[in-house]
């Protein structure tokens, strides 16, 4: 039997997989909720788990040598397995360079876990989330 993590295959999203984006995203109201069409113009990942989307990732290069993580979320289903591991490991390979991203203050498991991956935090948006009631606090690393 394999690990969990030896089972997570990452590559490149497509329409086809908006729906069970879609899906997760419901499914993880602390992730961003995007429309549906919105992930068409942005590069997406997709993580799988035995031919099962567990996740996904969206980004966008800003400027050379620069990337920000827009969007990231596991199915509840498949958290504490390395899926977002994947997709942030994928993430570096493709962004090379500074990535940055955004996570509301009180997403303690998803700042525990970017701290781990060795992100650091370079600042703070006061009121950048939820109309203004919660802090986003703003992480770097520096491309794998």
């Amino acid at each position: 039997m394999t690990d969990a993590k030896s089972a997570i295959e990452v590559r490149p999203g497509s329409e086809r997989d908006f729906a069970a984006v879609t899906g997760i995203q419901q499914r993880s109201p602390e992730a961003a909720q995007w429309p549906l069409g919105d992930y068409a113009g942005f590069p997406l990942l997709v993580a799988l788990i035995d031919a099962t989307i567990a996740g996904f990732c969206c980004w966008s290069r800003i400027a050379p040598g620069e990337a920000e993580l827009l969007n990231i979320a596991v199915d509840p289903a498949f958290r504490r397995r390395g899926v977002a591991s994947a997709l942030l490991e994928a993430l570096g390979a493709q962004a090379q360079g500074t990535v940055f991203l955004e996570v509301a203050e009180p997403n303690t498991a998803a700042i525990a876990l970017y701290r781990r991956l060795g992100w650091e935090q370079v600042g703070i948006r006061i009121g950048y989330y939820s109309q203004g009631t919660i802090n986003g606090i703003v992480m770097k690393k520096r491309s794998w």
